[in-house]
């Protein structure tokens, strides 16, 4: 299995290949019915502007994602994600299939809560040992909705890759208040509510909307550790 990850992993920015990053992948969530995670490629551009522009779900329960969502949105986030494993080794982006080389479903990620030196890196009330929080996202086509694909996933992301493979103490998950289906999601891996309701600015809408918070935590004592307002620029 993947080596753990520990709050003092800096590696040197493009070190790593796909080949030697860890968390890659293939992952089987689930064999009735299969559900696979396995990294994103750029492969999968086609479909993930398909999907995407089949409805305006996804773009309604993001901070995010665009609508129209164009061909240069996908290429950049899978840029973005390829660019991650080259500077950390860590391979944070995940897409959902029902088979390990069919077409894209849906989309998982976890980022990492940035530090400096005005947000420093929360430490254990006891150990003082540094933390690693991470914020897992997820969407899933509208073609798909319904099957349980992304209570599973959620799950087996949370406790499989961000909490052992990755080592993560903290995980979160936001949600728009009023987006039931990403909340049950969240509670279904096994989440709480830490904050009900907290305005936070979505530059794509241009305005202030309502989130909402869950949190898993593998020390009970870390729940007194909440996530910072600084936190949620790039949660969703």
């Amino acid at each position: 299995s993947p080596a753990k990850m520990t709050a003092a992993t800096t590696p040197p920015a493009g070190s790593y290949t796909r080949e030697s990053a860890i968390c890659m992948g293939p992952y089987t969530v689930s064999t009735d019915p299969p559900l696979y995670l396995t990294a994103v490629e750029f492969s999968d551009i086609p479909e993930m502007v398909r999907v995407l522009n089949l409805s305006q779900h996804v773009y309604n329960g993001s901070a995010f994602f665009q609508y129209p969502y164009l061909e240069s949105h996908a290429q950049d986030q899978i840029q973005k994600a390829d660019d991650a494993i080259a500077a950390t080794g860590i391979n944070t982006h995940w897409a959902m299939r029902t088979t390990l080389e069919g077409p894209l479903i849906g989309w998982a990620h976890l980022h990492f809560d940035r530090y400096d030196e005005k947000h420093p890196q929360p430490v254990h009330p006891v150990t003082g040992v540094p933390l690693v929080i991470g914020d897992i996202g997820y969407w899933l086509s509208s073609e798909h909705t319904g099957r349980g694909h992304a209570a599973r996933m959620g799950r087996f992301l949370v406790e499989e890759i961000a909490l052992k493979d990755m080592g993560c103490d903290i995980v979160r998950a936001v949600a728009y208040v009023e987006n039931r289906a990403s909340r049950q999601v969240a509670e279904r891996a096994g989440m709480e509510l830490e904050f009900a309701s907290r305005p936070i600015w979505i530059p794509k809408l241009g305005r202030m909307k309502d989130v909402c918070t869950y949190a898993i935590h593998k020390d009970p004592v870390t729940k007194s550790i909440i996530k910072r307002e600084s936190d949620y620029d790039y949660s969703l």
